[in-house]
């Protein structure tokens, strides 16, 4: 069952890097999760030198969903807005924060032509 009304959250050109804008495969809804990634992810290009990506990606994971089952605590008691939203609130998160670093490396190494008859990635 397909929704037409659906709308994909995007992850913006940093900076006018002269990047496309890219689209993600997260609902629009969670775009303040997507932002909330980018950011951390901004913030580990300052923080490289101090801790690795594999490190500090699930930290800022794991804080960015406490905030969001705090706020999801004020508005219902009940568990059920929690569990309706930390699934997709995760993804959205990652897809900003990963997004972002793929667009950094964009900028540092260009994506090759694209060739006409390239082999699917499995």
């Amino acid at each position: 069952m397909s929704n037409s009304s659906f709308q994909y959250a995007t992850l913006p050109d940093p900076a006018g890097a002269g990047l496309p804008v890219m689209t993600l495969p997260v609902d629009a809804r969670y775009q303040q999760a997507v932002d909330c990634g980018v950011r951390a992810a901004q913030a580990f290009f300052c923080e490289d030198d101090a801790i690795s990506l594999h490190a500090h990606l699930p930290a800022c994971l794991h804080h960015y969903l406490q905030m969001v089952r705090q706020a999801c605590a004020l508005l219902a008691p009940a568990e059920t807005v929690w569990q309706q939203h930390e699934q997709a609130s995760r993804d959205a998160f990652c897809a900003g924060y990963l997004g972002r670093i793929q667009q950094e490396l964009r900028l540092i190494r260009p994506s090759p032509p694209r060739q006409r008859h390239a082999a699917a990635m499995h």
